[in-house]
């Protein structure tokens, strides 16, 4: 694809997710939505249509080589139960996202408790005691909403779109379960139940068990990130209701929370709805989290994986980098995006188009608030030798901590940044979960309109110094995923990996490691471990050698 092309799609992007964000068009108006049904003892609002207006005016493109200057509007507030709100109207929108943030998740479950995040999650998906399990759904879903909820390592976070005409039942569907949460036997031992399932789904899909382990192996020592929040299977099984109770009442109230809203709505009769339903919310005595001693690495870990839902191997690096807050971060992401950000990409384009051993690459970063985790996931086509394909990958993060990336490489991974950043944001309820995600990890939602310039801040020095400090060989990890094994086969070998020549001596990221990594030798040793000794062939015995013929004069 061409220079030029390239950047008429990358403007096509941009303009797109502007015009969806209501900075290039105005947006139609929405139909009004009929009341929502009485069917249980509370009886949900009726709705409201929310006022519109005109749409804001048409800005001027910015300079190519500039961050679009983003000026999404955001309104805060907090309530005396310690709730924060933060509003982003966009009267064009003919939808309204409702996101609640808790400042809860898996980094919080006791050791022996693993789970227990997703497991209340669940239990409030589901419902509250004045609305059933299901009936939550449905009354968003008659009316052509959405619901979403997510557990991660530091946040838990509850979604809701409908058309703009119902904010007033999404805000009485999200205080009803804060406060009226369903903590039954029945309620728990349902949710129990699907959380094992879905363990057991995840696990036995194809290169499920990787991204587990190479967690397990990154924080190894550290018990907030080290355990995975889908839960450890005997902690499932000898889950006790209490356990979900006290979970419960020890994260989940307004002073744990932040409430954002975005999309087609008033501020104004919206803080009055927020009021009405939340202010008589109870603040709960929760402490913070305690954060632990963090193991610093300093030797490469590997893990091998026997999958038997693959077809090909997989490979996965993992690095514990510095959190979102460090300012190390953003160069970070600025890497990830060299690596394995679209087409033009160093892997994506050296190992699925150049070498096409790969099927798929993928580099991003975990975005925590604690220790952060920079990952390169690498699916293999059939046949590929995974010591010749690491020796590719670790090339080219050696190339960018000596060399650098060139001033158009930059610039295109800036671009790449901006315009899924831009499309992130165009859809209301991605806005609300970006704006309650920045108020929770670092204060001030309004973060979020400065976040592209921090990106294109990022310069060829800053590249190569955080590639060479935080993705070296003695902090990665790497964990192979192979397909089921010939019967009778040993599990493959890994070769050593060479230390540094020199201790404490600073070496390029791959450097002497690589020398080390399982190649053609392992593979070799991989083929004759996998046959039989019954089946090879004896020896044949020595022919006698021809006596030499005179040589003619």
């Amino acid at each position: 694809m061409s220079t030029i092309v390239s950047r008429t799609l990358l403007r096509r992007a941009v303009a797109a997710g502007l015009a969806a964000l209501g900075l290039l068009s105005a947006g139609a108006s929405c139909p009004a939505a009929a009341a929502p049904r009485a069917t249980t003892a509370a009886r949900p609002p009726r709705a409201t249509t929310a006022a519109r207006g005109a749409a804001p005016p048409r800005r001027a493109a910015a300079p190519a080589d500039a961050p679009i200057a983003l000026a999404l509007p955001i309104e805060r507030a907090t309530l005396q139960n310690g709730l924060r709100v933060v509003m982003s109207p966009d009267r064009s929108s003919p939808t309204v996202a409702v996101a609640v943030t808790y400042d809860v998740g898996s980094r919080d479950e006791p050791s022996g408790r693993s789970g227990v995040a997703r497991l209340v999650m669940g239990m409030m998906a589901r419902g509250s005691r004045n609305v059933p399990a299901g009936e939550h759904q449905r009354l968003v879903a008659e009316r052509g909403g959405e619901l979403a909820a997510e557990a991660g390592i530091d946040r838990t976070t509850y979604t809701a779109t409908l058309p703009a005409n119902e904010l007033a039942l999404a805000l009485w569907l999200e205080a009803d379960r804060m406060k009226a949460l369903d903590l039954s036997e029945q309620a728990f031992e349902a949710q129990r139940r699907e959380a094992q399932e879905r363990r057991g789904a995840l696990l036995g899909a194809a290169y499920g068990q990787g991204p587990i382990r190479l967690q397990a192996l990154v924080f190894q020592g550290y018990w907030p990130h080290e355990h995975p929040a889908l839960g450890d299977a005997d902690d499932l099984a000898g889950a006790e209701l209490s356990w979900a109770r006290d979970f419960h009442a020890a994260h989940y109230g307004p002073n744990r929370a932040v409430l954002s809203i975005a999309g087609g709505f008033d501020p104004g009769e919206a803080m009055e709805l927020v009021r009405r339903y939340f202010d008589g919310i109870p603040a709960v005595a929760a402490a913070s989290f305690k954060d632990v001693p963090f193991p610093e690495q300093t030797s490469q870990r590997t893990g091998v994986v026997r999958d038997s839902a693959a077809r090909a191997p997989a490979i996965l690096y993992g690095w514990a980098v510095p959190p979102r807050s460090h300012p190390d971060h953003d160069a970070l992401a600025v890497v990830a995006a060299l690596l394995g950000r679209g087409e033009s990409s160093r892997l994506e384009a050296l190992l699925v188009g150049d070498k096409a051993v790969a099927r798929s690459v993928r580099v991003a970063t975990g975005d925590h608030r604690g220790p952060d985790l920079f990952s390169i996931d690498v699916r293999l086509v059939e046949g590929a030798r995974v010591g010749d394909v690491e020796k590719l990958i670790e090339g080219e993060i050696r190339s960018l901590a000596t060399a650098g990336p060139p001033p158009a490489e930059l610039a295109r991974a800036r671009r790449l940044l901006q315009s899924a950043f831009v499309a992130g944001l165009a859809d209301p309820a991605a806005r609300a979960r970006a704006l309650g995600e920045r108020e929770l990890l670092s204060g001030d939602a309004a973060h979020l309109n400065g976040e592209l310039a921090r990106y294109f801040a990022v310069t060829r020095e800053d590249v190569q110094r955080v590639a060479r400090e935080h993705l070296g060989p003695t902090r990665r990890t790497i964990v192979e995923t192979y397909p089921p094994a010939t019967p009778g086969a040993s599990p493959p070998p890994r070769a050593p990996r060479r230390a540094p020549a020199r201790a404490g001596a600073t070496a390029a990221p791959g450097k002497g490691a690589e020398k080390a990594a399982p190649g053609k030798g392992a593979e070799k040793a991989r083929g004759a471990a996998a046959r039989p000794a019954s089946k090879k062939k004896p020896a044949k015995p020595a022919k006698p050698a021809k006596p030499a013929k005179p040589r003619k004069k």
